[in-house]
């Protein structure tokens, strides 16, 4: 009785973006479906499409119609906006939106210059290194 499972806070959220685009944004349902669709040929899991979709449906409820209608200034508008939207922005909505977007022109067939989008790097840190009397400490504790 899959319809009695409790649904978690994340898929409510994404049931809620998923159907609010849909009943709200023309096209944006058959677009979907067509995302969900590559996504699974492709092998990704469920919550893969959850994801991309929850951040592509935000994109759509945002402009009132479907990404792939979108100016690329639209979309720079857009992204800028979302780093800008607090002190500390998230960097993982950021990332997932941009995947999102991305697959989403994969899915189309359309190239990712088509709406000029970011490539988004990944912070290079260098490893914490111990010294030997902290690592000695770290071992006695034990």
């Amino acid at each position: 009785m899959k319809w009695l499972q409790k649904k978690s806070p994340e898929d409510l959220r994404t049931n809620k973006f998923l159907n609010h685009a849909s009943s709200e944004v023309n096209g944006f349902a058959e677009l979907q479906q067509r995302f969900e669709r590559h996504i699974s040929i492709l092998g990704r899991s469920k919550r893969t499409f959850e994801n991309y979709s929850r951040h592509v449906a935000a994109l759509a409820i945002h402009f009132g119609k479907v990404p792939t209608e979108l100016d690329p200034e639209d979309i720079k508008d857009y992204l800028f906006e979302l780093q800008n939207r607090s002190k500390t922005p998230s960097q993982s909505y950021f990332k997932h939106t941009v995947y999102g977007l991305r697959f989403l022109l994969k899915t189309e067939g359309l190239p990712y210059s088509f709406l000029h989008i970011p490539a988004v790097t990944k912070v290079k840190k260098l490893p914490t290194i111990l010294s030997r009397e902290k690592v000695w400490r770290m071992l006695q504790s034990f």
